[in-house]
């Protein structure tokens, strides 16, 4: 951990820490989350690591394994950083970051939801670039969700040490620690804070409300996690309906931050709603619903269910051992034998029965979405907006849940203890983690299983002893325990070695240009952008459709995140711009390899050059119909160099000559000059922002060569440019600035209404 990574990591602890020196049960719960802090990502920067997984794949192609923790959230090296680096790049450049051509011939980045833009507390990736911005962010993420939950509890009036208990069994959940790493943990952290300002909304404090507004809006526009932002939204519209149910008035206090939330998000959330609507995520999503899952009969349900005690119970992702097909994290829904057991033992008071209620309801959404019961789910998976969303988002509702009733049970056990029900909370849930744990499955490690099971007794013991403030201090031991080896760890990716395959393929394509091409697991979809290269591959689940149709004519399958290419078709390939190819060290299919030529090969892989490539932008000067499959290499004998295959009949004739005047990401500027009637063709995949314009003119945009932009040019010479703008952006600003102009009216009106418990 370098200086400029600590100073971002201790500066804001510190403040932190000297603006609650007044607040005595503040601090003495910040250094409980302080020891977390050291003991969960600290100790991996200690040891000079990043936080974070390694990329898959061969390092002789950029991989770069996982040192320590579990290897999943790969989501991180081999899209996040990208995209993010990818921003910076640009905007060092003078480049607005609107699209990347180096991502899948030209992708977009601000309207795929994700990039973080304008995110402000994104700063340290701008800052310290992807890799260390992330060890900082990570810090940030567990500090404030862990502390937006303890303000939350406490403005329910509920005591210091149940608000602390509750906090650190949220915080430092599964969930939070293993989605860390990512955007989405940003959400996790918000929901709290989100609770916080409604709580106050609906008492008629205009702050709160303005809070609420911003919060919303940031969560669900600024590029941060918009799928999860979603059910943040479901869930603090339920809890504003059960706290208000009765009062009509304090239910119309939500109207107007909720608005003013929608306008907020306008300046990411417009451009990738519009842009979602051609994408190929949507369409998979919408082509077969999802839900409930083809894996959740009930056996798999008791499984999950397993987990909310005994956390890793089928294996753990950090050591290989993990039995399931799916990755871990999809579903981590592990809160703890303490949370649960605490949750039982106590009687919430009567000022609290709405809280009670309102932590109930999101818990009855978390088993909707997490263990997708039958009849429930399949109804619910049909309602709009509802049926294509990714579910296992919603599992923080789990932790969130459980956490919160547990906080109401440790207040209740503080103020009022009822022995009899700690003794059968105790003995319940001891045995139940007993009984989990002796029915692992054989070959599961243990030492992840037998440090949790004295839990319940020594919480029990506290709850009886009446030693309130040792009951949070075992939920944080019971979290570090079932997360030590949760967040994962990466070293430094070494330089690329000079005289491989890949260092070869860096200095040719500097020297030649073209885009490059992966087969199968070399060169992984989005390494090559990390490298400097432009890949025609792209991982990224805002893909338009037309490039989804060119990646599966390279043999990629999938319409969410694309599959390796399998068949490489030179023809096809050099279309768009191919010059080389990263293979494995078997080399090439034999059904395609014709068109490419042996350059180079190492231990690790083999290198092509395309001997078919052509220029990305150029002219056609005859249009036809497909003749065939071209992911059967159906395609291969059309000289593209001529010829466009169209999907609607334009008539064409003469010859034509094409010079590109300006080729920047999102701007191509071209003179075309030509006896007749001819095609203009820019090989950047067509998505939703793209214009075309003919001599100042807009033009009609024709799709050509499957994902291709072309515009038809008569006889003359003319200026054809191609520009991309994200769609929706000026709406969205618009809709941003006045939301935000909103909430500082709302925030600085007087106060109004009268405070009320619960």
């Amino acid at each position: 951990m370098d200086l400029a990574t600590a100073a971002w990591i201790l500066a804001p602890l510190a403040l932190l820490h000297l603006a609650m020196r007044r607040r005595r049960e503040l601090l003495v719960f910040q250094l409980l989350v302080d020891i977390l802090l050291v003991l969960l990502p600290g100790r991996l920067l200690v040891r000079g690591w990043h936080l974070g997984p390694g990329a898959p794949g061969d390092p002789s192609w950029g991989g770069a394994a996982t040192v320590a923790g579990s290897g999943e959230q790969i989501d991180l090296p081999l899209q996040f950083d990208v995209w993010w680096e990818e921003v910076r790049r640009l905007v060092a450049s003078g480049e607005p970051p609107w699209i990347s051509e180096r991502l899948g011939g030209g992708m977009p980045l601000l309207a795929n939801g994700q990039t973080q833009l304008p995110f402000p507390l994104h700063a340290p990736a701008w800052l310290l670039g992807a890799r260390r911005g992330t060890d900082v962010m990570v810090f940030w993420k567990l500090e404030l969700g862990a502390l937006g939950a303890f303000l939350m509890l406490r403005r329910w009036r509920l005591r210091a040490v149940a608000a602390a208990t509750g906090a650190i069994a949220f915080g430092f959940g599964l969930y939070p620690l293993s989605w860390a790493v990512v955007p989405l943990a940003w959400v996790v952290a918000a929901m709290p804070w989100a609770m916080w300002a409604l709580a106050g909304a609906l008492r008629g404090d205009r702050r709160s409300a303005a809070v609420l507004a911003v919060v919303l809006g940031v969560m669900a526009g600024w590029s941060v996690h918009p799928e999860t932002a979603g059910f943040l939204w479901l869930a603090v519209g339920s809890a504003g309906v059960v706290l208000a149910w009765g009062r009509i008035r304090r239910l119309r206090r939500l109207a107007a931050p909720l608005l003013l939330a929608l306008a907020v998000a306008g300046v990411g959330a417009v451009p990738t709603a519009l842009t979602l609507r051609d994408t190929s995520k949507l369409a998979g999503l919408a082509a077969s619903p999802n839900y409930p899952g083809s894996i959740f009969d009930w056996s798999f349900r008791a499984h999950l269910a397993a987990y909310l005690a005994v956390p890793w119970r089928d294996g753990h992702p950090a050591d290989g051992s993990w039995r399931w097909p799916y990755p871990a994290a999809a579903l981590v829904v592990g809160a703890g034998a303490a949370p649960l057991l605490l949750l039982l033992a106590g009687v919430p008071r009567r000022r609290h029965a709405r809280v009670w209620l309102t932590f109930a309801a999101l818990g009855a959404w978390s088993v909707v979405f997490t263990w997708q019961p039958p009849g429930v789910a399949w109804a619910v998976g049909r309602l709009p907006v509802l049926g294509v969303m990714t579910w296992p988002r919603a599992a923080f509702l789990v932790g969130f849940a459980i956490a919160g009733l547990a906080a109401l049970g440790v207040d209740s056990l503080v103020r009022r203890p009822r022995r009899a029900q700690i003794l059968a909370a105790t003995a319940a849930v001891q045995a139940l983690v007993v009984l989990i744990v002796a029915t692992a499955p054989a070959g599961v490690p243990r030492r992840h299983l037998w440090p949790l099971v004295p839990v319940p007794a020594l919480v029990g013991v506290a709850g009886l002893a009446g030693a309130g403030v040792a009951v949070p201090v075992l939920v944080a031991a019971e979290a570090g325990l079932a997360g030590w080896r949760v967040i994962g760890a990466s070293a430094e990716p070494p330089p690329v070695t000079a005289g491989s395959v890949l260092s070869e393929l860096q200095r040719l394509q500097v020297r030649e240009g073209g885009r490059v091409l992966g087969l199968g697991e070399a060169l992984p979809p989005n390494r090559a952008a990390a490298l400097g290269l432009p890949d025609l591959r792209g991982s990224d689940p805002v893909r338009s459709l037309a490039l989804a149709r060119l990646h599966q004519a390279l043999g990629s399958a999938g319409l969410d995140l694309p599959g390796p290419v399998t068949r490489p078709w030179a023809g096809l390939a050099g279309c768009w711009g191919v010059r080389f190819l990263a293979a494995p060290p078997a080399g090439l299919p034999a059904d395609a390899a014709a068109g490419w030529q042996d350059v180079t090969a190492d231990g690790g892989g083999r290198l092509y050059r395309n001997v078919r490539v052509l220029p990305a932008c150029r002219v056609a000067t005859v249009a036809v119909g497909s003749p065939g499959d071209p992911g059967r290499g159906e395609w291969e004998g059309i000289d593209f160099g001529s010829t466009a295959v169209v999907e609607e009949p334009v008539e064409l004739g003469g010859r034509g000559a094409l010079a590109v005047t300006e080729a920047r990401p999102w701007r191509w500027s071209t003179r075309v000059r030509a006896d007749g009637p001819v095609l203009a063709v820019l090989h950047v995949p067509r998505t939703l922002g793209w214009r075309a314009f003919m001599d100042g003119r807009a033009t009609t945009v024709r799709r050509a060569n499957l994902a291709a932009m072309a515009v038809l040019v008569p006889a003359g010479e003319h200026d054809v440019r191609w520009e991309y703008h994200p769609p929706g952006l000026p709406a969205g600003i618009v809709l941003t600035v006045t939301g935000l102009a909103g909430c500082l009216v709302m925030a600085l009106r007087r106060r109004r209404g009268t405070r009320v418990h619960g």
